[in-house]
């Protein structure tokens, strides 16, 4: 294990994976958490963590709209019908029309070209590689690692399938695989994708100082690449805002909207910065445009957690059944989404048109699949939600077993503990929480979790830090 010790300390290999996130998912994200579509078209995708959010209408300076792109190699097609390379650069065309429009119904024609590709000219491993990426879209984590293996080893030298494996092996709770095959990626090659894996590898391990340097060289790694940039210096934002720097979050994702206009991720992390600092108002104006031009679940719910904090509350009720409605366009369409919508169902089991019986269900079956530290958290919250605490306990555990600096998994075991009646370890860990992030924001973008936490510190005793509005 002596290169995972080296990726989780801090800068000891200049050359190597620097010091290091899904929200897989951030953990939306999270996971979330994938490789470059950019191998092929020149957009970086990091699973879990990252997301393709560029607007439709504002494609990466000097390169073609994925919308063109996909009509150029029709066109290509139609003059050489059946040709393996092509197919296969068309599929990764679909990938990127899915994730810039968030219509998961080009998944199903990915696969259609992918396994075309496939079929004509078996084990290439470009070919492999990409499917690899649809089954990261798709959240299948294992199809995802098994795709990504035989990819790797068709070409050992090559850094891109050790992405997918390293986004799958995260995805499955596998850290340790993880972290070896990211130092062998970064081994390869320390650019902007191993670089950024490092850092989401650091940042789940509890090394906040080292993820943000590897996200920072991660930065200096894109600079060719305007879209690149931009996605690494909004997951920078994150970081910062994960730790309740607000005015470093708003920096980073100013310079990334700066580089990319269209770029959503940073729009929303710009609301969520607007929010946390108080500003409901603005925050639902700014969601509500960015959910208009690319309605990601995760950018929706956060809409109307804003709404019901400004007493909206029909208009909140409105945007969860549009989660609801995304969910469920997506599960059609091949996607996994069960951890996802647990979570949101956990979040708001207590409101009006929860359910916390489902919440319970939905996150057994997505442990199940993805037994990662935020599936703990998220059926131990689920579990206290419904009424039963004893046995969130043992997830709620779990979640920060790796010491991970999130400050809602540490917010999330004080409360656990605090319906158990420990008051002692509900202290403390709720001082961890606070002490990380006063704002009490967490990796997945959940708004509105500080006056629970504040009012459950006034019942333990705990004294809250300042979380300064210009922070």
């Amino acid at each position: 294990m002596a290169r995972s010790t080296t990726l989780l300390q801090g800068g000891a290999r200049p050359a190597g994976p620097l010091p290091k996130g899904s929200r897989s998912g951030r953990p939306f994200t999270v996971a979330v958490l994938t490789v470059l579509v950019g191998l092929f078209v020149g957009n970086f995708l990091l699973a879990g963590r990252g997301r393709m959010d560029l607007d439709p209408a504002a494609p990466p300076a000097g390169s073609a709209s994925p919308a063109a792109r996909v009509a150029q190699l029709q066109n290509q097609l139609r003059a050489r019908p059946g040709e393996p390379r092509l197919l296969t650069d068309l599929g990764v065309a679909y990938l990127a029309r899915a994730r810039q429009s968030a219509d998961p119904t080009w998944y199903a024609k990915a696969a259609v070209a992918l396994d075309q590709s496939q079929a004509a000219a078996p084990g290439q491993e470009r070919t492999m590689t990409a499917l690899g990426l649809l089954a990261l879209a798709r959240h299948d984590f294992r199809a995802a690692l098994g795709w990504g293996g035989r990819a790797h080893t068709a070409n050992p030298d090559a850094s891109e399938p050790l992405g997918v494996v390293v986004d799958a092996q995260v995805e499955l709770g596998r850290y340790p695989q993880a972290l070896e095959d990211a130092q062998r990626m970064a081994d390869l090659r320390p650019d902007l994708a191993s670089l950024a894996r490092v850092s989401y590898l650091r940042e789940l391990h509890g090394d906040a100082g080292g993820a943000l340097e590897a996200m920072r060289q991660a930065v200096d790694a894109g600079a060719g690449a305007p879209t690149d940039l931009a996605e690494v210096r909004t997951l920078l934002g994150d970081l910062h805002l994960g730790a309740g720097r607000l005015d470093d979050a708003a920096t980073a994702y100013r310079q990334a909207v700066a580089g990319v206009p269209g770029h959503a991720a940073a729009k929303v992390g710009l609301a969520r910065v607007t929010a946390t600092r108080g500003r409901l108002a603005d925050a639902a104006v700014r969601l509500d445009a960015a959910a208009q031009r690319l309605p990601l679940p995760g950018t929706v719910a956060l809409l109307g957690d804003v709404r019901a904090a400004l007493g909206q509350h029909a208009k909140a009720a409105e945007a969860y059944r549009l989660v609801r409605a995304i969910e469920a366009l997506n599960r059609a369409n091949g996607v996994a989404v069960d951890l996802e919508l647990a979570r949101f169902e956990a979040d708001h089991a207590r409101a009006a048109g929860g359910d916390a019986a489902r919440a319970v269900a939905m996150a057994r079956k997505a442990r199940a699949a993805r037994p990662t530290v935020y599936a703990d958290d998220t059926l131990a919250w689920a579990l206290r939600q419904a009424g039963r605490p004893r046995e969130a306990q043992l997830y709620a555990r779990a979640a920060v077993r790796l010491g991970t600096r999130d400050a809602l998994l540490w917010y999330h075991l004080a409360a656990v503990e605090a319906d158990l009646g420990m008051r002692a370890p509900a202290a403390g860990h709720l001082a961890t929480a606070l002490a990380i992030n006063p704002y009490v924001t967490g990796a997945a973008g959940t708004f509105g979790e500080r006056k629970a936490a504040l009012a459950l510190a006034a019942k333990l005793g705990v004294r809250p830090p300042t979380a300064g509005a210009a922070r």
